[in-house]
């Protein structure tokens, strides 16, 4: 009478798919099923306990339905483990490792569906372990994409990934966000609450009165619902606080700006901020970490001509800054110039001194100007971003913004320029005398 021999199938996939009745772990199950049944001899019999994982990673061993299997492996009962291909298994090579000495210290044997003619020998255990190692070079692989996707979307200021926020809808196709309409105009009454004066428990107050709740959504992995409460202070304050409203998104402890629309105007955004801001007490923390503006005293605005001040809002760790016009500076009328934001002028102007320059885009330099400008350029466009924010307040005399043209003009102090060029790093004594050129 042959020995009775038990087998295992053990089944992953990486992500969890409530709507589709028949997954991924299904399909391998089965064919597990009819590849062990082909070659089974008589006595094999499965354990009857399905192994699977869903919506878990093959970069490490940390997965319910891989330990249960081990377990088996050490308690004896288990002879056989079918799988559909190693990466299945495993997705590091270390971890493969593990397992192909787990298995053979059980004498237990490894069973791959799309890789049949692999046994328990030294040489087909050495291949397994090369398979293992191609599949922790493709996981990185998939990681490398990833994240050079990641740059790109930030590059063309494209939403990345997340739920929605409140007021926006992914579109179907490209999944950046559209305005979600009548959510959209929920988020411009809590913006102009705030503006009038409305702290943000009063608002959360009477929204509720409304009827009003949070976004529903239904996360992906486990399928669990989520959100649909009545709204707190919290609540309102993360949304007056979060800059996609304008057209921006976080990026680390900063921003960029999106290619979305914007649901709020920079007039009423800022009013509510200034609201939020006046009721807040300043901490010791932020005395001892000023704020950086390169710019400062330079940017002029092109409507009344007056320099813009500089303007920051703060929101747990990140700070949100902006040039903006002094609406009664030197006793005149109001201005009603609009505000600009501080990283993107800033990374503009940076930007704008390594870019070559056209034949007509400074008409009144000299020749010897022109082509020290063109050598500032080349050392300008060797340097590190940070490096160039921290030159510009030497290199920049004054900065104009024409908003209707999204143009750029600058004034340069050539003295830094001549500096610069020459490898000084910016030391150096001024000559006296004004020596500017204006690009």
């Amino acid at each position: 009478m042959p020995e009775a021999v038990r087998y295992a199938i053990y089944t992953r996939q990486s992500a969890a798919d409530p709507g589709n009745v028949l997954s991924s772990c299904d399909v391998q199950f089965g064919m597990c099923q009819d590849f062990v049944r082909a070659r089974a001899a008589s006595g094999w019999t499965w354990i009857g306990e399905r192994l699977d994982d869903v919506g878990h990673s093959g970069a490490d061993m940390d997965r319910p339905g891989l330990q249960r299997l081990l377990q088996l492996v050490r308690q004896g009962k288990v002879e056989k483990v079918a799988v559909y291909r190693l990466d299945r298994l495993t997705r590091s090579m270390w971890d493969s490792l593990q397992l192909l000495d787990a298995f053979r210290k059980a004498d237990v044997e490894l069973l791959i569906v799309t890789a049949p003619e692999l046994g328990s020998a030294a040489t087909d255990r050495f291949l397994l372990n090369i398979m293992g190692a191609f599949a922790e070079f493709e996981r990185e692989m998939i990681k490398s994409r990833l994240a050079d996707a990641r740059q790109r979307l930030k590059r063309q200021g494209r939403r990345i990934a997340g739920p929605p926020p409140y007021g926006y809808d992914a579109h179907p196709k490209t999944k950046q966000l559209v305005p979600n309409l009548k959510e959209a105009g929920r988020v411009e009454a809590i913006f102009q609450m705030a503006a009038d004066g409305m702290l943000p428990r009063d608002i959360a107050a009477a929204i509720n009165e409304t009827g009003w709740r949070t976004r529903r959504y239904v996360a992906k992995s486990s399928g669990k619902e989520h959100g649909g409460n009545p709204w707190t202070p919290r609540h309102v304050l993360d949304v007056l606080a979060n800059p996609v409203y304008i057209g921006y998104f976080r990026d680390g402890d900063d921003v960029r700006p999106g290619r979305h629309r914007p649901i709020v105007t920079r007039q009423l955004w800022d009013m509510a901020r200034d609201r939020v801001e006046a009721r807040r007490t300043s901490t010791g923390s932020r005395r001892q970490n000023p704020t950086y503006w390169p710019l400062r005293g330079k940017v002029v605005c092109t409507r009344c001509g007056r320099t813009m001040s500089t303007h920051g809002s703060h929101h747990r760790n990140f700070i949100y800054r902006y040039y903006r016009c002094r609406s009664h500076a030197g006793g005149r009328p109001p201005c009603k110039g609009s505000s600009i934001s501080a990283f993107e002028l800033e990374k503009g102007v940076a930007e704008m001194l390594a870019e070559p320059a056209s034949s007509d885009s400074s008409p009144d330099l000299e020749a010897e100007d022109g082509q020290l400008l063109s050598r500032f350029r080349v050392a300008w466009g060797l340097l590190e971003f940070n490096t160039r924010l921290r030159l510009l307040p030497e290199v920049i005399q004054e900065v104009r913004f024409y908003e209707a043209e999204s143009r750029l003009q600058l004034r340069l102090d050539m003295d830094a320029v001549r500096r610069i060029t020459s490898g000084d790093g910016g030391e150096g004594e001024h000559d006296e005398g004004d020596d500017s050129a204006a690009c």
